[in-house]
Parts: C-alpha cells; sequence; structure tokens
C-alpha cells in the first residue's frame, strides 16, 4: 500500500488524503516528537491535534517514567496537546496495572527513578524500603552486611531508569529473583538512551540484561518496543492493529514497537535516529519520514 522511506512532506493532496484514511488510531513519543527537553515543538502539537479533530484516536506513548503520571497530565494540560488522561501510557502505569492485576501483596524491590516509583505507590503497590545503597561501597564486607540486612518481604523486582544503580542494588535484586514466584517487570529497555543531542548513556537495558544472564528468566516489558503496550491498550480500547499509526523519533524504540505490532509507521527526524541509521537494519524500517511533526500540519485538512 505505501513505500518504504517516502517522505510524507511531498504528497500531494490526494496522497494524503490516503494516507489519513489508512490509520484508526495513533500512537505518539513525546520526547523528540511534541518536545525535546524542556522546549515543545508547537507545530507538532497542533498536528496532533488536528489529527484528533479529524477523527483519529491518540495515545501519548513515552519510556521516560522520570515524571509522574500525575507530571505528564499537567504537562499534556500545559501543552494544549488534545490527550486525555487515560490515553497516556507510561511503563510505571502499565506495570502498577499488572501488579495489581497479580493482587501483589508483598513488597516491590524498584531499581528506578522516583518519579516511578511514585506511580507505583499512588497505585497502591507497596514498594521496598531496601533499595539502597545510592552510594558506593568502599568494602566488599559491606556488601555482605547490605545483604544480610535485605528486605525478605519481596514479590516483584522492577528494573526502569536508576542514576544510582550499583553493585549492590543488581546483587539483591539477583537474590530476590532466585524465588519462582518473585515476579520480574521492566520498563524502558533501551541498552543506550539519549541524554542530549548526539550523546547517549548507559540505558535501563545493560542491567535488565545482567539480571536475565545471572537469573536465567525473563521480565515482562511494559516499555516500547514490548507488543505488551499494544495489549495492555487493547484491554481498555480495540484498535485494529494494521490501521494504527505510530510515530516517534526512535528507530530502536517507537519504530521497532511498530514493527513488532504490525502498525503503520513514521519515523520523525526532529529526535535521535537520523534517516541514515534507517540503513542499518532492513527489517525494521518506517513507511514514512518526516523532518518534524509540525510539517505535516499544514498538509492537513481543516476538518
Amino acid at each position: 500500500m505505501t513505500q518504504f522511506l517516502r517522505d510524507l512532506s511531498t504528497l500531494n493532496r490526494e496522497e494524503i488524503q490516503t494516507f489519513l484514511g489508512s490509520f484508526d488510531t495513533i500512537l505518539v513519543d513525546g520526547d523528540g516528537v511534541l518536545w525535546y527537553t524542556d522546549n515543545h515543538l508547537p507545530e507538532s502539537i497542533l498536528t496532533i491535534n488536528r489529527l484528533r479533530q479529524l477523527g483519529k484516536k491518540v495515545f501519548l506513548v513515552s519510556n521516560n517514567c522520570t515524571l509522574t503520571f500525575d507530571e505528564y497530565v499537567e504537562k499534556v494540560k500545559t501543552l494544549k496537546l488534545d490527550v486525555n488522561k487515560d490515553e497516556i501510557i507510561i511503563p510505571s502505569i502499565l506495570a502498577a496495572e499488572y501488579l495489581k492485576e497479580q493482587k501483589l501483596e508483598k513488597n516491590a524491590y524498584v531499581l528506578a527513578c522516583p518519579g516511578f516509583k511514585k506511580v507505583l505507590e499512588s497505585q497502591g503497590i507497596k514498594c521496598s524500603d531496601d533499595v539502597g545503597p545510592d552510594y558506593a561501597l568502599k568494602e566488599v564486607n559491606l556488601l555482605t552486611e547490605e545483604v544480610q540486612k535485605m528486605d525478605h518481604n519481596v514479590g516483584a523486582v522492577i528494573v526502569d531508569f536508576d542514576v544510582n544503580i550499583n553493585y549492590a542494588k543488581l546483587t539483591k535484586a539477583s537474590i530476590h529473583l532466585r524465588k519462582p514466584d518473585c515476579l520480574f517487570l521492566a520498563g524502558a529497555c533501551d541498552m543506550k538512551v539519549p541524554l542530549s543531542s548526539g550523546f547517549k548513556i548507559i540505558g535501563p537495558g545493560c542491567f535488565v540484561s545482567a539480571l536475565e544472564q545471572v537469573s536465567g528468566r525473563k521480565p515482562m516489558i511494559f516499555g516500547k518496543p514490548s507488543p505488551l503496550i499494544r495489549d495492555c491498550i487493547m484491554k481498555k480500547y480495540p484498535i485494529d492493529c494494521g490501521r494504527t499509526l505510530m510515530i516517534g523519533d526512535m528507530l530502536e524504540s517507537d519504530i521497532k514497537l511498530g514493527t513488532n505490532c504490525g502498525f503503520l509507521k513514521l519515523l520523525v527526524l526532529s529526535g535521535i535516529s537520523k534517516l541514515e541509521d534507517t540503513k542499518e537494519d532492513n527489517t525494521n524500517v518506517p513507511h514514512y519520514y518526516i523532518k518534524t511533526l509540525g510539517d505535516l500540519f499544514p498538509l492537513l485538512p481543516t476538518s
């Protein structure tokens, strides 16, 4: 139906109508697409709002859990982005919903940022107080002491982005995962994450991989590109995967989610991935690309 890597900005009016008629649902990333750090991209936000006016169902899907769910709601409101509270999808809220479904009564051992933990606690999930130390241990015998005073009432290990992750925390997590009934969850599993334009740092996927190797277990992943995101959405809102458009700026997470779920895929070049990056993996190619999502706005019908 569509050509791979077609520049949306070059489509004529009839082709734009065909494009708009090919999907009913949109999953859109935030960082690099609608905003970049503290700077929002107003034309891109107008584009999403116009698509919403044209009858498209829109979900904001982000791997960034440094913000709490309430902070995302406030951000959407401040940016005047036409996305409802129940259309904001982040790994922390999906993990919390899953743990509630599992009726977790024990504590969750959480290696993540404070925002992630706040979301869990707001949903009634008890987080273990034994997640330290956030400092470096100076002697090996101190690690032994840390292990000896572990919280033994842990029923789930959750890994996401933790700037204070260390050997002691990973050791405790690996010990908890020896228990067959201890759940293993992960949020974002990127091996590298962008800190600024052109500069990436070690991502949480490196630590998830280490725990996989040590425990011999695979986590349930609630961040992109896991198809669990699609499954969680479909519990509340039945969607047709073949008529769903994934919009994002990262091939490894956004576009791969589209590939894993059979979505149409639009790569936006205002963030991390560049057009030349698509040549490195011919199994994960977007259908369309555009410089910024705002470049689509003047091409859309007004009603």
